[in-house]
């Protein structure tokens, strides 16, 4: 079989031809076409992977900043209560100090007003006694009432023993004066003379005699820091204390 070189050269020409242009016109163009979409692909994908990445930091950024500003709202609801408890302390402490202070005025002033009546009750009550006691003593005696103090206090001074003359005579005053509520007559004046110098107590002493308003009813001899006295007022402070003592503890 004869083979036909210029048909066979002919071909290869062709299908060179052929490879030629497949390459040059389809090949190469759907290359480019294909690495240019990779290329659109790729880019696209980066850019893709960047807004992701930009959208991860945006919400690390979002949550960060709700972290912080619910921090912060956890720190200022924290010191609005702190400020709060702290102002509802002050508010309570000062209501206790006003209400103690409230107390203590009422207190004063129940013991102003309690003591204001005790003192006027006590003033009408000796008053009283004293007016019913003169009465009762002229009605069941000769004698006044002044003239029953002076005896009493006579009969006191008859009964000093001893140890209190010596006292009385030790005492460094020149004078013995008696103070009385009322005037001692002449007569019984001289009784109570002679009543100290029995007792040997006006020795080298002047005796002086002075009425005195302090007392109600009553007679004291007092010779400088010392005395000896029978007075009314002390069976008066006596009934007063124990009234006095009475009405206290009712009204508790």
């Amino acid at each position: 079989m004869l083979i036909d070189w210029f048909t066979v050269i002919a071909q290869i020409i062709n299908f060179l031809i052929l490879v030629f242009l497949l390459w040059r016109f389809l090949y190469k163009p759907i290359t480019k076409t294909m690495a240019e979409r990779q290329r659109k692909i790729t880019n696209r994908w980066e850019e893709a992977q960047l807004k992701q990445e930009e959208a991860e930091q945006e919400a690390q950024l979002y949550r960060r900043q709700q972290q912080e500003l619910n921090e912060q709202r956890a720190t200022l609801i924290n010191q609005a209560r702190a400020t709060a408890d702290e102002e509802r302390q002050k508010l309570i402490h000062q209501a206790r100090q006003e209400i103690e202070s409230m107390q203590i005025r009422w207190r004063e002033a129940i013991e102003r007003d309690q003591d204001e009546f005790l003192t006027s009750l006590r003033q009408q009550v000796q008053e009283q006694t004293y007016a019913i006691t003169r009465r009762a003593l002229q009605d069941l005696a000769d004698a006044s009432l002044e003239q029953q103090v002076i005896k009493v206090f006579l009969n006191r001074l008859q009964k000093i023993d001893r140890t209190e003359i010596q006292t009385l005579v030790n005492q460094s005053s020149p004078e013995i004066v008696i103070y009385s509520s009322f005037d001692i007559s002449p007569p019984e004046r001289a009784k109570i003379v002679n009543t100290l110098e029995a007792q040997q107590i006006s020795q080298d002493k002047n005796i002086k005699f002075t009425i005195s308003s302090d007392n109600i009813c009553g007679i004291k001899l007092q010779i400088s820091n010392y005395q000896v006295s029978w007075t009314f007022n002390d069976y008066l402070e006596t009934l007063s204390e124990e009234f006095s003592a009475i009405i206290k503890q009712s009204t508790n």
